[in-house]
């Protein structure tokens, strides 16, 4: 059976939550996790099957609790945190882990340290440390050793609902040093896969700023590549107002695209439906990369995995199997994904389509039958995130039901010209700027959506559509998305024709493999 996987996904978020907030040691835990496994592991044998259930529900939400506690914590007298109460400066060594950004004026990134040099005195060491440069960036990049001085901090600024220091906590960063020039010692460590997509990457962005002109490079960079860096706060405002900050972030569109695209492109060049899934799967995780392993494109990515696995097999797997199949794999290797805002995000909104949807799509019957599924599927996107985009951005976008729907067609032409001008501009510059060109009346209809929605001219107007929302306790989610299961159990649905039925539902299962 396919439904054990969600009640394990869930069991192992119970755990990874519990993790937070007690305070438990890891070696009594282990043996706790060893113990009932061996209970498990006896009953089973002698037959008592609703006990075996029960300590295997126990075993689950302790490994999930262990190992949050694990990744969170540092545990090694080495770690780098240990050295923070330190006086003086200190000359931290290490890899660059990630690719240094450009802010607000000063070079970011994330640095693995090795080595520590406090007041002549030299030490091993480990841990991530948070940096910020105030020297241009020059030439160092992902995987090279560099040199740091600088005072070593623990993360303490916060603003109103954001703790910076909870936020770096997630990612395993336990403290910060501000430094000056950065020194290159070696170039050209790291993963080899991580460093060829980064080069893709920088010749895709070269490729959309030599055909387009800001903001719409900006924009399509947004939409291929998740990069929001180059757009203004004016323009992220506009689609953070209209509840469509969604779309540059890269999700299960891109990658139902790109999935649709490579699979013609296999079928047309001879391949068997097999053959092309097998191939389409490798070039799937390479985006993923290429795109930075957001959340988001990571869980599109295992889903649509998980959906060409089980169709070489020969086997139908629901939708929420698979969802819950790839938070799963996500949380394992790294539990802490979990309090992020983009994994919530992600995989709420594609829980609530594969719930809601086909309930909104019975209320909203009378519709006609080509508006029927795009509101019902735009409504329960809404509905399943709209507290979590109060609670972290202050802001709740009522008029995102609409903005949405006008702007999905658009979104997908947009890819569709950007990636197809990526692909002649492998050949000619010229002839990409050609379909670039097209492109920007695209991209120029959309901004003009989301301008005119967010209402700039009228504060009123601003205020109705996206009204501002303090910040409130997390118990009024449990409350509002008991309210929502409760409309879902206790409404009647309106049936579809029994004709219609199993065709609706097969591409439900289509939108939502790749949806979100």
């Amino acid at each position: 059976m396919d439904k054990p996987i969600v009640g394990i996904t869930l069991l192992f978020m119970a755990g990874i939550i519990s993790g937070r907030y007690l305070d438990l040691s890891l070696l009594p835990l282990y043996l706790i996790i060893v113990a009932l496994s061996g209970l498990a592991l006896l009953f089973y044998i002698t037959g008592k099957r609703k006990a075996v259930t029960l300590f295997l529900f126990l075993t689950i939400s302790l490994i999930g609790l262990w190992e949050f506690r694990y990744v969170y914590f540092p545990h090694s007298p080495s770690h780098i945190v240990n050295f923070v109460s330190s006086s003086g400066y200190a000359e931290i060594t290490g890899y660059v882990v990630n690719r240094p950004q450009l802010r607000k004026g000063r070079v970011e990134f994330v640095l693995e340290a090795q080595r520590i040099n406090i007041s002549h005195k030299e030490e091993k060491v480990e841990g991530k440390v948070w940096v910020r440069s105030y020297f241009p960036l020059q030439n160092y990049d992902y995987g090279d050793m560099v040199m740091v001085r600088g005072r070593l901090r623990k993360p303490t600024s916060s603003e109103e609902g954001f703790s910076w220091q909870r936020y770096l906590s997630y990612q395993g960063i336990w403290v910060e040093v501000n430094t000056g020039k950065v020194e290159l010692i070696k170039k050209g460590r790291g993963n080899f896969l991580v460093r060829q997509a980064y080069k893709s990457k920088d010749w895709i962005v070269r490729v959309i700023e030599h055909t387009l002109s800001e903001p719409y490079s900006g924009i399509l960079k947004g939409i291929m590549l998740g990069d929001k860096d180059s757009l203004s706060p004016e323009v992220q405002d506009y689609f953070l107002r209209t509840g469509t900050a969604h779309i540059l972030v890269v999700s299960g569109l891109h990658v139902g695209l790109i999935l649709f695209i490579l699979f013609v492109f296999f079928r047309s060049i001879g391949l068997s439906p097999r053959l092309a899934s097998l191939a389409v799967i490798p070039l799937l995780g390479y985006y993923a990369v290429l795109t930075g392993l957001r959340a988001p494109v990571v869980r599109a990515t295992l889903m649509t995995i998980v959906g060409l696995v089980c169709f070489l097999i020969g086997r139908e797997t629901p939708p929420l199997v698979i969802l819950s199949l790839a938070a799963l794999i996500i949380l394992i290797f790294n539990p802490l994904s979990l309090f992020t805002v983009s994994f919530q995000l992600s995989f709420i909104t594609v829980g609530g389509i594969i719930y809601l949807a086909p309930h909104l799509e019975g209320k909203l019957h009378k519709l006609p039958s080509w508006l029927n599924r795009p509101v019902a599927v735009s409504l329960a996107a809404q509905l399943s995130i709209l507290p979590l985009i109060a609670f972290y951005f202050n802001r709740l976008p009522l008029i995102g039901v609409v903005t949405n729907l006008l702007i999905a067609p658009l979104i997908t032409i947009i890819l569709a010209l950007g990636f197809l001008t990526l692909g002649v501009g492998m050949v000619t510059i010229e002839g990409a700027k050609i379909l670039a060109n097209t492109n920007w009346v695209t991209l120029a209809a959309l901004l003009k959506v989301v301008k005119f929605f967010s209402f700039p001219q009228s504060r009123f107007l601003s205020y109705l559509a996206c009204p501002y929302v303090r910040p409130f306790p997390s118990w009024l989610f449990f409350l509002y998305y008991s309210a929502l299961i409760l409309m879902l159990h206790f409404t009647k649905i309106k049936k579809p024709d029994e004709g219609k039925e199993n065709e609706k539902l097969s591409t439900n299962r289509r939108e939502t493999m790749a949806g979100g």
